[in-house]
């Protein structure tokens, strides 16, 4: 599995029908790892859930959600 490093730009926090799903600060770095099969990024917030980072688009470049930016090159995951 590949994996990226993200900081976060702004905090942001997500609902799906009233309930938070995720939560993540300013200046916060996440670990996300590449689901092949959908070619998107995902990460956990600091209580576990479940956060989009950003996919692999057209080109195959890297393409991360506007409150993401990349601080580390992509690696091998375990």
């Amino acid at each position: 599995m590949k994996q990226i490093n993200v900081r976060c730009t702004e905090s942001f926090q997500e609902f799906n029908r009233g309930n938070l799903i995720c939560e993540v600060y300013e200046g916060e770095v996440l670990l996300a790892d590449l689901y092949i099969e959908s070619e998107e990024y995902f990460a956990t917030d600091s209580k576990g859930r479940e956060v989009y980072v950003g996919k692999i688009n057209f080109n195959r470049k890297i393409e991360l959600e506007d409150c993401f930016e990349l601080i580390g090159g992509v690696t091998d995951g375990q």
